[in-house]
């Protein structure tokens, strides 16, 4: 009847009216019906308080907890029979009763059948602003369900391939379930602290129990919107603590996280697979985590991958490639996290350029104290690693083709400059701990081979008249605990100069000796000439102590003069109180050369012009 009138009224527009168009009209009827059907009859026949007890009775058996709904249910049949329940809560089922969890609005869809029958399936919930307080144990495990459903079925769970297997009886449909504006809080037992993470908005695909599970979202941490995409065809599995199969991205304004492999959240957790991490701004990131990483200061931009390969008590970052800043390193790390010992952290790493600056200031032993940031961060972390760099910057020196040794372990720490190529030479050297009475101390080591210390000169910016030419320089000092200005001063040691040939560069013996003839004292700048001694060999030692230099070697051979010191530079105060020969051996008769007497001076003043006395005169004493 009412197809036929349809129909007169679109003769009578002139329209004829087609079989595809009978079929469309005829669809739009059946589905018109069915809406009609299902708005006005189920109601009538599918009880909501029912359905509304099936679904209080569901949660319980999910979880294993009390549920308690305060608002009225509603119920809607079109396009999908959902049931919509308001202010759930959710109380721990013992003594306390504790609240674990709050939803303000809780909605599921139900089958139609089910739900005639008495029996209806839920599935595809939302949820809208869950709060959900979670207790973590010290084993990874999670006190939020002890029992129900869920419990059953992460303890029931075993791995078989790559997903996972579960009993019949414990498997249940969960399909989709989507999240608007919820939080979890996180108590860590034993310590009690506590991790807030809001505004959790996101869906979750999980068609069965016994199958994998995906997550997309976003959520603030610690006042920082992060978002994630998760997966893992293990689910439960990971929520037993056991290892899972897990792939992810996370990321936020500080950081990108990528992860592909097995992940475990038992005690340590770890991972293990292809990882990548990035940042823009390490230290702030180190603080947003919550992490006092003092040597994260001398960094900003990280980026890290690698293979991360994990054992009970170790995890290996095998592949790893490293920048931070401008540096990029390539090798291999090892973390161990034995039980009651400290992180250790051991491997090779090959990088393009170091600078030695924020090396020694963050994990050699300069220890100003124990309270310093850098002797925080020794404390926490044993280290044994092994670093070469095809540049190195050591103050305003520069360095190539280092090797370098990294070691702190317990009170001991040290840093080894095994190799490199210096100033056309080579260097080693060495800065360390040592014990020394109760305090300890620091011992510096530094060896320099066949470098142009001409060039070395000139960069540290020293004045006076310093041998230019190939040598080799030692030197050894100890340092008492804390290094402060009196600990420099009481420092111990000693130095070793040696060159082959070179040029004492404003030193004019000619001059020297005219002018002791004629004054009973004059500063060299007086003496200087346009040239300077030329030497074929120096040797100079000297002790250590009280903030001076006590000479016990000091010759300097030119081709005809010889001179000879001795006597102490209280290099603390950049002063001098020296002896001076030089000497002019004579030939004999058949040379026809007549001999030069040997002059003796006293050197006194200040660096890097000092006063010279002739010793012919009244020689001033060594305090004057």
């Amino acid at each position: 009847m009412l197809l036929d009138r349809m129909r007169h009224l679109l003769d009578r527009r002139g329209r004829p009216v087609g079989r595809r168009a009978r079929s469309i009209l005829l669809v739009c009827l059946i589905a018109l019906v069915i809406f009609v059907l299902f708005e006005t009859v189920a109601p009538l026949l599918i009880s909501t308080v029912l359905v509304r007890d099936r679904m209080e009775t569901a949660v319980e058996r999910w979880i294993g907890q009390d549920v308690t709904i305060g608002g009225a249910p509603t119920l809607r049949f079109w396009p999908k029979a959902r049931i919509t329940l308001s202010d759930v809560t959710i109380r721990r089922d013992d003594e306390q009763k504790r609240t674990i969890g709050h939803v303000s609005e809780l909605s599921a869809a139900f089958d139609l059948f089910g739900a005639l029958i008495g029996r209806p399936i839920f599935k595809d919930f939302r949820l809208r602003e869950p709060k959900i307080f979670v207790t973590r144990q010290a084993d990874g495990t999670l006190d939020w369900s002890d029992a129900g459903l869920l419990a059953h079925a992460v303890a029931d769970v075993r791995p078989s391939g790559n997903g996972q297997s579960l009993s019949v009886s414990y498997d249940a449909p969960i399909g989709e379930i989507r999240v608007h504006d919820g939080s979890v809080e996180i108590n860590q037992a034993p310590e009690g602290t506590v991790t807030r993470i809001e505004g959790i908005s996101g869906r979750v695909r999980w068609p069965h129990l016994s199958e994998g599970a995906s997550l997309t979202g976003e959520a603030v941490v610690a006042g920082r919107k992060v978002s994630a995409e998760i997966s893992s065809s293990q689910p439960l599995l990971l929520f037993s603590g056991r290892s899972s199969n897990t792939n992810g991205t996370i990321r936020s304004d500080l950081f990108n996280a990528q992860f592909s492999g097995i992940v475990n959240l038992a005690e340590h957790g770890f991972l293990s697979g292809n990882a990548e991490l990035s940042t823009v701004d390490l230290p702030e990131l180190m603080t947003w985590f919550g992490i006092d990483f003092p040597a994260a200061d001398h960094m900003k931009a990280l980026s890290l991958q690698a293979k991360l390969i994990t054992s009970a008590d170790a995890v290996r970052f095998e592949g790893l490639s490293l920048d931070i800043n401008d540096v990029h390193a390539t090798g291999i790390l090892d973390l161990a996290l034995k039980p009651n010992a400290q992180p250790r952290l051991t491997g090779t790493l090959a990088l393009n350029r170091i600078d030695f600056s924020p090396l020694l200031a963050e994990i050699a032993p300069r220890l100003l104290d124990e309270n310093d940031p850098a002797g925080q961060f020794r404390n926490r972390f044993d280290l044994d690693l092994r670093l070469s760099a095809q540049n190195a910057a050591l103050g305003p020196f520069g360095l190539s083709e280092v090797a370098i040794g990294v070691m702190n372990i317990g009170a001991q720490s040290r840093v080894d400059i095994l190799d490199s190529d210096f100033e056309g030479g080579r260097l080693t050297g060495r800065i360390g701990t040592i014990k020394e009475g109760d305090a300890g101390g620091v011992a510096a080591r530094l060896s320099v081979h066949g470098a142009d210390f001409a060039t070395i000169i000139q960069r540290l910016g020293l004045q006076g008249p310093l041998p230019a030419g190939k040598g080799s320089f030692e030197l050894a000092m100890d340092v008492a605990r804390p290094l402060t200005a009196v600990a420099w001063r009481k420092a111990k040691g000693s130095f070793h100069f040696t060159a082959d040939g070179g040029v004492l560069p404003g030193v004019d013996l000619a001059n020297i000796r005219q002018l002791a003839a004629q004054k009973p004292y004059f500063s060299l700048d007086d003496a200087k000439g346009t040239g300077g001694f030329e030497f074929n060999s120096i040797d100079i030692a000297a002790t250590l102590a009280n903030g001076s230099a006590d000479i016990t070697q000091g010759r300097i051979v030119g081709a005809s003069d010889t001179i000879s010191l001795s006597g102490i530079v209280p290099y603390i105060n950049s002063s001098l109180a020296l002896s001076a020969t030089i000497d002019r051996p004579g030939s004999d008769a058949r040379g026809g050369n007549t001999p030069i007497a040997p002059a003796t001076f006293f050197i006194g003043g200040s660096w890097p012009d000092p006063v010279i006395w002739p010793l012919h005169q009244n020689v001033p004493k060594l305090g004057d």
